[in-house]
């Protein structure tokens, strides 16, 4: 006896990581195929059902060998060594079939969005996954057949296997997810995988050829009771077994793009949704294993499985709508430190594990108990559970396509949801018309609860506030910002955003939305803002512009991206052939209409073709070559993206680019470190060695890469700016004329040399950047290093294009000037290069009141208060009867005096009063900003009875006229309690204070001085 449960738990170890290594395959597979069939929802759809499909046709085939074969442990073992060595060859296998199909759509003209490639793409996935995948699929059913030895024993077996097989597959999913692909690459990764099955194969064959312990006979009485079924149960089992894969599968596409926009679409977090479906599954197997020879009625208990689905959804739908709120409560308990990742990413799991378990648990409980009901003589067991398991990979597939590509776009996530809740309900219902041991009273009570409740769910249900889910939680998070109080707080702080487009697609989730009374448009993808129609336009038209004014003549251009359409439309200014544009997601496409006032309305212009495809798929399969190139995909965190940052990407644009031709890459400096950042110029100089770096925003780098030194010809950027067309779009972003084009260089090549340094690249063996940028994006990293070699604040001499034109023509005043007010714009440029050339423009022009205004702004940016307040000063001279420039020089002299003032000197701010009560009088007392000033000068000397009638004045004021001052109505009226509390007049404090709060129940401030002065008046009546 203890030599068989010695086998067992081999044999149990071995198919635990079996399922390992199998999770491990599938993880591999999914990024080798993506790499040239394209990440788009059809290719991943076609993967899957590749993949599926083949546990599908192994489990029915092998599951009828093992009947008739004389030593299932051994055909196992044979499986596993099939499995071990076909994996080891593919690798080179794919290399293979990846020139055939390139070589027969490129022969055959297809373009590379066409159904004919499609199906090509289909064919590539069947012809990779199905021979190993058929060797998968048949290891359960074989294992079943080896280990039992009577029929009663088969539900337990199943049970018990399928636990472990799931088992195995989230330990695989981790290792595979978190760590062999993030440290020693895709090859290496799968290598290891080989290694566990050849392993697995040799252990079990090597069992397999030695005398093995007989089964220890069960005396009659002790054995379980049979339970026999009839062939209607029977084929209703199966059913079962078909449907519940299908709902299964539903539910987790669902869950996943339910949750996609709360994590962020990284790469863990895809992993993390993954692990805790296929933990629940597994506690399902392991509760049923344990329980399954004691169920009296398993037909029954098939009815349980199901209405436990349904029951459990129906309590927790109502719930999904508050969970970005939740994850934003414990997220917020984290220190953003390298320590505490790993438990951020644990919250993650805890939260799709709370999403899933129950309802998967119920799912992982349904197969074991179909697959005994199905199996009814011993002689065909294998042939029984392989056709149930087969019955049940089928409806995974069929779940999977109809989630994905009909249910989701056709009537959204939650009702998806609600229709696979509804499949699940009739199963129940099915099996308990079936049933003949329950009483009619219990299968009425069965039926009737989970169907009244799925009534009032629906007829009570409200539909989830979409505001919400466009929250941004996991930027929330990573920028640590703190949660509201309540639920009821955070429902209103996502009521000011007005939602004017949302399409919940195939592939992803894209809405157009608004904050109410701004006239700001967002792109959100998956719940990230990618595109804007005001802060991200500069940058948006420059990635179009570069290139254009740049190169000599483009004729032919690719853009990677659609996004709002600005870049295109604004590449379309100029005289241009033709421009392509890859773009993943069609629901994105429909929303780029919304920006038709910004884009110049790519999408009717006649030179444009559009291919909805994945970039690296459309390069690979393009025969068409480019002047120009330009890639601006999303952050490299997002799951995928990464892919367009390898070596081999930048190589398949070198191949696409005509002599001459360069690529224009945007990249960002927010939530990545220098030491990503160098990954990707690294990576990018390996094959585009010379490469210059330009700004769009202060945080957006744009790169200009070629094989050939980059030359700027002014006279021909010069020329350009002549186009008004050309002219117009860049003057939108606030530049003129070429050289204040010229100013947003940041790095000429030999600067970003000394920047980049050696070390490692990203690959597509190695993606590095979807394992690095995620954990930026937690720990708040921004590159840093940068500044300090940026060329146009250092004093070695510089090779930009800007001093190398300046020390040919000179630099006009009127260029100083406009690269002084572009650099000293919000989000623009660099402020130090703006601030400079203003005073050098300011020095030829003192007279020049715009200059000054700019530069007051300037010298409060950099803490130069003596040099704000001569500016200031020199404004009011200038304009001695407009109020605003007095206010502003009064109460900048005020605050330098203040500051240093002390209790032992007189401070004597009349002059500055004066002024202030002639602003009043200049502005006929309509503008509460001057009594708001006049009244914080008192307030500030403590001078309360004084300071109370201006605070008082200002309120009537605003009754009337729209308020000039910054400040808030519950921070004036809290002025006017702190200055009535110091008077000794607590009634007025509190009616004031309690007027506040009630303005702003969130102005901590108000409210405990309300505590205050209620305890203080308590005191003095008791």
């Amino acid at each position: 006896m203890n030599n068989r449960r010695n086998l067992l738990s081999i044999i149990a170890l071995l198919f635990i990581v079996s399922g390992a290594a199998g999770l491990i395959y599938q993880i591999v597979w999914f990024k080798y195929l993506s790499l040239f069939l394209g990440s788009t929802t059809y290719a991943q759809t076609m993967v899957l059902a590749s993949f599926m499909g083949g546990l599908a046709i192994g489990a029915a085939l092998w599951g009828k060998r093992a009947d008739v074969s004389k030593n299932p442990l051994s055909l196992y073992a044979w499986l596993e060594l099939g499995i071990g060595v076909y994996c080891l060859a593919y690798p080179w296998l794919l290399d293979i079939v990846k020139s055939v199909f390139i070589s027969i759509v490129v022969g055959a003209g297809w373009e590379s969005d066409s159904g004919a490639t499609l199906f090509l793409k289909l064919v590539v996935s069947l012809l990779t996954l199905l021979p190993p995948t058929i060797l998968m699929g048949g290891t359960l059913p074989v294992l079943v057949r080896f280990l039992s030895h009577r029929i009663e024993d088969a539900g337990k077996n199943v049970a018990i296997l399928y636990f472990l097989n799931s088992f195995g597959a989230v330990g695989g999913s981790i290792l595979g997810g978190f760590f062999f692909v993030s440290m020693v690459g895709l090859q290496a990764t799968i290598f290891s995988a080989v290694a566990v099955n050849i392993l697995v194969g040799v252990v079990a064959l090597i069992l397999s050829r030695k005398q093995l312990p007989e089964v220890e006979e069960v005396p009659e009485a002790a054995e379980s009771t049979s339970q026999t079924f009839s062939d209607k149960q029977v084929r209703i089992a199966v059913m079962v077994a078909g449907f519940s894969g299908f709902t299964a599968m539903v539910y987790e596409v669902a869950w996943v793009r339910l949750l996609m926009p709360l994590l962020g679409s990284t790469t863990y977090s895809f992993t993390l949704m993954l692990v805790a479906f296929i933990s629940g599954i597994t506690v399902g197997s392991w509760v049923v294993s344990a329980v399954i020879s004691r169920i009296k009625n398993l037909f029954g208990f098939l009815a349980y499985c199901q209405i436990g689905v349904v029951l459990s959804l129906l309590l927790a739908l109502p719930l999904y709508g508050r969970l970005p709120y939740y994850l934003w409560k414990i997220g917020s308990l984290l220190a953003r430190t390298e320590g505490a990742y790993p438990f951020f990413l644990t919250a993650e799991f805890l939260l799709c594990f709370a999403v899933m378990v129950v309802p998967t648990i119920f799912l992982g409980m349904s197969l074991p108990v179909a697959s005994r009901i199905a199996s009814q003589r011993i002689e065909v067991l294998g042939a029984a559970v392989g056709n149930i398991f087969s019955v049940n990979t089928v409806g995974t597939v069929l779940g999977s396509l109809t989630a994905g590509l009909v249910l989701i776009p056709a009537v959204g996530i939650r009702h998806t949801i609600e229709l696979a809740v509804a499949l699940n309900l009739a199963l129940g219902v099915v099996i308990l018309r079936a049933e003949t041991d329950f009483s009619a009273r219990l299968k009425k009570v069965l039926t009737a609860v989970p169907v009244v409740l799925f009534l009032v769910y629906i007829v009570s249900a409200s539909g989830w506030n979409q505001n919400v889910m466009l929250m941004s939680i996991f930027r929330k998070l990573a920028y640590s910002v703190q949660p509201p109080n309540t639920y009821t707080e955070f429902e209103s702080e996502a009521s000011v955003i007005n939602v004017l487009y949302h399409k919940e697609g195939a592939s992803s989730t894209v809405a157009i939305a608004q904050a109410k009374g701004s006239p700001t448009l967002s792109l959100y993808i998956n719940g990230k803002v990618d595109a804007t129609n005001d802060a991200d336009l500069a940058t948006q038209v420059l990635l179009g512009q570069y290139p254009m004014m740049y190169h000599r003549d483009v004729k032919d251009a690719l853009v990677i991206g659609l996004g709002s359409g600005v870049t295109v439309g604004s590449m379309l200014t100029h005289p241009v052939n033709s421009i392509d544009c890859v773009e993943i997601s069609p629901e994105v496409v429909q929303a780029s209409t919304f920006f038709n006032d910004v884009n110049n309305r790519p999408l009717e212009d006649k030179r444009m073709r559009l291919a909805i495809d994945d970039a690296l798929a459309f390069l690979q399969l393009t025969q068409k070559s480019y002047d120009v190139i330009v890639s601006e995909p999303s952050n490299t965190w997002v799951s995928g993206v990464g892919n367009l940052f390898t070596r081999e990407f930048f190589q398949q644009c070198k191949t696409r680019l005509k002599d001459g031709g360069f690529l224009v890459q945007w990249f960002h400096l927010y939530e990545i470190s220098d030491e990503t950042f160098r990954v990707v110029l690294r990576t990018l100089r390996e094959t585009f060695p010379h490469v210059m770096m330009w700004q769009g925003l202060d945080q957006d780098m744009i790169l200009l890469a070629s094989v050939e030194p980059l030359q700027i010809d002014y006279a021909l950027v010069k020329e350009k700016f002549n186009i008004p067309a050309v002219r117009n779009d860049l003057r939108r972003i606030a530049i003129p004329d070429p050289m204040t084009l010229f100013s947003l260089q940041v790095l000429s090549e030999k600067s970003l040399e000394r920047y980049v340094g050696a070390g490692v690249v990203n690959t597509e063996d190695l993606p590095l950047l979807e394992y690095w940028s995620p954990r930026d994006l937690f720990l708040q990293r921004n590159v840093e290093q940068l500044a300090q070699l940026d060329e146009r604040i250092n004093f070695s001499k510089s090779t930009l294009v800007l001093q190398t034109v300046a020390d040919s023509v000179g630099l006009p005043d009127s260029v100083m000037m406009n690269i002084g007010k572009l650099h000293l714009a919000v989000r623009r440029g660099n402020p130090v290069l703006g601030y400079s050339m203003l005073r050098r423009y300011y020095e030829n022009n003192p007279r020049d009141i715009t200059a000054l205004q700019l530069l007051v702004g300037a010298a409060d940016r950099f803490n130069r208060d003596e040099e704000a307040l001569r500016y200031v000063q020199k404004i009011a001279e200038m304009k001695p009867k407009d109020p605003v420039a007095l206010s502003a020089y009064a109460w900048r002299k005020y605050l330098s005096a203040r500051r240093v003032a002390s209790s032992l000197e007189s401070f004597d701010f009349s002059k500055e009063r004066k002024v202030l009560e002639q602003c009043i009088e200049l502005a006929a007392d309509t503008v509460d900003d001057f009594q708001l000033k006049l009244a914080e000068m008192f307030f500030r000397a403590q001078e309360y009875e004084e300071a109370i009638p201006h605070y008082i004045r200002a309120i009537k004021i605003r009754e009337t006229h729209r308020p000039r001052s910054d400040m808030r109505d519950d921070q004036l009226r809290l002025r006017l309690a702190q200055s009535y509390r110091h008077l000794g007049n607590n009634q007025r404090a509190l009616q004031f204070g309690v007027q506040a709060t009630l303005l702003n129940p969130r102005n901590e401030a108000a409210r405990e001085l309300v505590y205050q002065i209620w305890k203080t008046m308590e005191n003095e009546a008791n």
